[in-house]
């Protein structure tokens, strides 16, 4: 089928009346234990099953616009931002026509414009830059100003609310001993708005939520009504080349922090959430630096359910990385690529899931 003709209708299906929540009608492989490498044949970015495709051939880190008609995602670390339609199957470079040291990280307001990850000024090293030097920009809807610096540095990603212009953020605790590796210690979880007027953007009612010195967090989606927050937790294991999580959420106004215990052999990273706020995306593998899938995690602090969602370890050392869920609940927009690229984010394409042809 040519390629336009099945853009448009993606297009049509993703511009149809909001279907019941997919995800709940979903029968998925209950996860108990680790994931095992496979060893099937071929490369799986080639192979998908039926309701998967590639829309992109490079890229990671992707992110659907508030109407769900557009992905926008990072060309690669430290690279350029995309916008990818659809409606046309025509991708943009968001961020060409200014100079730049590369970004991490693109990410939709409620308004349609951008806020993007990157440095201003890199440190000596690419995971030091990480760690340390990572801003916060808002860029215009047409994506054809200069960036403006929103005067925040940011640990890992961000939080954006699907009613307004809110978002949250972690900061590092300047304050609190680093750990090997340079990933930090302590964090403090932040809220503001991103107020857009003239041209140009300011953060204002900027409040503190919680501080964290367990375990660093990262924010990652507003739960319904934006009454807390869902937010990975990393822990250095001592038997593992890489961090470990838990999945936690807190609420705004009691600040309470909730924990949704993860199996013991199973790293379950918090990813995407869906729309009812009653289940979320992770990463899900017993060893992530040889591959990961996605998996789906019921939000109940007692017992709950995980789900398998894909298979792409069943071709060994493949992953999946970082998926959102589509405003309405039916899509998924995830990277993919090799698992022996080991930059933290790092992705070799976005995929596109279409939940209503999973069995």
């Amino acid at each position: 089928m040519p390629v336009r003709q099945t853009a448009l209708i993606m297009a049509a299906m993703v511009a149809a009346a909001p279907i019941a929540p997919v995800h709940a009608q979903l029968k998925l492989e209950p996860v108990v234990d680790n994931l095992p490498l496979g060893s099937r044949p071929g490369n799986p970015t080639y192979e998908m099953p039926a309701g998967q495709r590639l829309i992109s051939p490079f890229g990671e880190r992707p992110v659907f616009s508030p109407d769900g008609r557009r992905i926008a995602f990072i060309g690669k670390s430290y690279g350029d931002a995309f916008e990818y339609d659809l409606a046309t199957g025509r991708l943009r470079n968001l961020t060409a026509h200014m100079a730049h040291e590369g970004f991490l990280r693109v990410h939709y307001l409620h308004d349609g414009s951008f806020l993007l990850l990157g440095p201003h000024v890199p440190a000596k090293t690419r995971e030091e830059t990480r760690f340390k030097n990572i801003e916060l920009f808002w860029l215009d809807a047409s994506a054809s100003m200069p960036p403006v610096p929103l005067g925040i540095t940011v640990f890992e990603g961000l939080a954006t609310s699907r009613s307004s212009n809110r978002i949250a953020w972690a900061e590092i605790d300047r304050s609190a001993p680093g750990a090997a590796g340079g990933m930090p210690t302590a964090t403090t979880l932040k809220t503001g708005q991103v107020v857009v007027a003239n041209g140009t953007a300011r953060l204002a009612d900027v409040q503190t939520v919680v501080r964290t010195t367990d375990c660093p967090v990262e924010a990652q989606d507003f739960l319904p009504g934006d009454t807390g927050l869902t937010m990975p937790c990393y822990h250095l294991s001592p038997t593992s080349a890489g961090p470990i999580t838990e999945v936690l959420s807190v609420d705004f106004a009691s600040k309470k922090i909730t924990r949704y215990p993860t199996p013991p052999r199973l790293y379950g990273e918090v990813e995407g959430i869906f729309p009812d706020g009653k289940r979320t995306l992770v990463e899900c593998s017993g060893d992530r630096a040889a591959g990961m899938d996605l998996c789906v995690l019921e939000l109940k602090p007692v017992n709950p359910a995980y789900q398998r969602l894909t298979r792409i370890m069943d071709y060994g050392r493949w992953k999946y990385g970082n998926p959102v869920v589509s405003p309405d609940g039916r899509f998924i927009a995830s990277s993919v690529g090799s698992a022996d690229v080991l930059e933290a984010g790092m992705g070799q394409g976005i995929v596109l899931i279409d939940l209503s042809t999973v069995k």
